[in-house]
């Protein structure tokens, strides 16, 4: 993946890696770098995870590896008998050589059998850029299947015919490596991933959520969703995205709202490093979504923002394209996309917020001027995601410019989200009473009506308006009685953006 969370662990560099593979084979043992660290390498790109298989026991040469070097190891696929360590930022996956035997051996085999096994091995992988081996020791590359040649003309071509029916999964890392390296698949590959997408709907949650990711952490995403669509495979692994092809829009709008998506992802690199970079983001691992590059969590959110346009779009007896609550919609969808890939429900909460939200913002632009209220209140609103609310609305902002659309409007749109995400505070609202405090003073038993209190008192302290407990104690009763009148419900206009 492109990018790593700052704040994290630093990994070991990939030379330190296998040096400490190198010395963890045990006897008559033999271990090669594989795949992506080697295409990597050979184009000049840096190395974030490496890959190795072992002609030996996995498994204890995954946790003598880890104990070296300082990281977490756990099994990664019961079905390949594959280890990932995890080591900062970086990932390593050991396998054990296809068709060698997966226990300590006491002797080195013959070296053509050894041979031969490496190479049916790297026969059986997915793309020839990625079939190939360099001994752990150091040596001559092997190069069975010419990737060199086609690493040099860009070209992606599968190792064998079946390769990508052997697992459909890889018909997304097609996409994946093909936008995320400008590589040119060739036309058996691309034919290859039309009969094989089928196949995904066998595919576990957590390994199509996993190289889903990879894909969102490329520079090339956008297009490479456009590839899955084309293949037939987006409609089985986000059907809830490829339902989106082809659904007209009003006239803010240029495009359809498949192609509206896929322009908005191509703006979050520039939006977050325009509003400060990847530093002011959620690390992935607190957004419930670790081990994946800085970017892809709100990638993830502006994928799904308008999931539930096609659910209720409809036009009005004047003939307005309107999409009221999609941004409702879109949130229980996006919870269930979470369940179906396995997602935390950290990051289904994530999501969820986000895509609910991703129209607030352009509320504020209509109530000019800010007040601290109205700031208190966003915050409240879109807690504790408030830096990638704010990149949310802007990409979705800059992916609709339809002719109705002024610059005008975009510049205000703009000028409004620099001044929300500088004068919404950072740090947390200090709290004035408790949760028990509120209960005794209300008579309420624990549930809901007690966090939408703290929720409302909340917003009062961030405003400025009460900072001791007896204003608190006086601002509840009031909000209560308001409450009880139904004075205190609050307007909250239907999203159709």
């Amino acid at each position: 993946m492109n990018g790593r969370a700052e704040g994290s662990a630093p990994a070991p560099s990939p030379d330190k890696v296998t040096a400490a593979a190198r010395s963890a084979l045990g006897p008559g043992e033999a271990g090669w770098l594989v795949g992506g660290c080697l295409r990597d390498e050979l184009r000049g790109l840096a190395v974030h995870d490496v890959d190795i298989i072992v002609d030996g026991a996995a498994e204890p040469f995954s946790r003598t590896l880890a104990d070296r070097l300082g990281g977490a190891v756990f099994a990664s696929s019961d079905a390949f008998g594959t280890w990932r360590l995890v080591l900062g930022d970086m990932h390593v996956d050991v396998a054990p050589l296809r068709g060698a035997v997966n226990t300590p051996a006491t002797a080195a085999p013959d070296p053509a059998t050894r041979s031969a096994r490496l190479e049916a091995d790297l026969h059986a992988r997915d793309f020839t850029v990625d079939a190939l081996a360099r001994p752990l020791g150091g040596g001559e590359l092997v190069d069975p299947l010419c990737g060199l040649d086609d690493l040099a003309a860009r070209r992606l071509r599968l190792c064998s015919s079946s390769a990508l029916d052997d697992d459909p999964l890889r018909v997304v890392r097609l996409a994946r490596l093909a936008r995320g390296f400008d590589l040119l698949p060739d036309t058996a590959a691309t034919a290859a991933a039309q009969r094989a997408a089928a196949g995904l709907a066998a595919v576990s949650g957590e390994r199509l959520r996993d190289e889903l990711s990879a894909v969102l952490g490329t520079g090339g995403a956008a297009a490479a969703f456009r590839d899955l669509a084309v293949w037939g495979a987006l409609a089985v692994v986000l059907p809830e995205l490829d339902s989106l092809r082809g659904v007209e829009q009003n006239p803010y709008h240029h495009l359809d709202v498949f192609e509206h998506t896929l322009e908005a992802l191509t703006y979050v690199r520039g939006v977050v490093e325009q509003l400060g970079g990847v530093g002011h983001l959620t690390l992935p691992s607190d957004a419930g979504l670790p081990g994946v590059a800085p970017l892809v969590p709100v990638s993830w959110a502006v994928l799904l923002h308008d999931i539930g346009k096609p659910a209720v779009r409809r036009v009005d007896e004047e003939g307005r394209v309107l999409f009221w609550h999609h941004d409702e919609l879109g949130r229980e969808m996006a919870t269930a996309i979470a369940v179906r890939l396995r997602m935390s429900k950290r990051f289904s909460e994530y999501l969820g917020t986000l895509i609910r939200r991703h129209l607030r913002l352009g509320f504020l632009v209509r109530e000019q001027p800010l007040t601290r209220r109205a700031l208190a209140r966003y915050r409240r609103d879109v807690s504790p995601w408030v830096f990638e609310s704010v990149v949310v609305s802007l990409c979705d902002r800059l992916a609709t410019r339809g002719e109705k659309t002024s610059p005008a409007s975009m510049a205000r749109h703009y000028r409004v989200a620099r001044s929300v995400w500088t004068a919404v505070g950072k740090a947390p609202v200090p709290r004035v009473l408790g949760g028990d405090e509120v209960m005794e003073l209300l008579g309420l038993e624990p549930g809901a009506a007690v966090g939408r209190a703290l929720d409302a008192l909340d917003e009062e302290v961030e405003a400025g308006e009460i900072a001791t407990a007896d204003d608190a104690r006086a601002f509840l009763r009031d909000w209560w009685r308001g409450r009880e009148d139904g004075a205190d419900a609050e307007p909250c206009p239907p999203g159709n953006g």
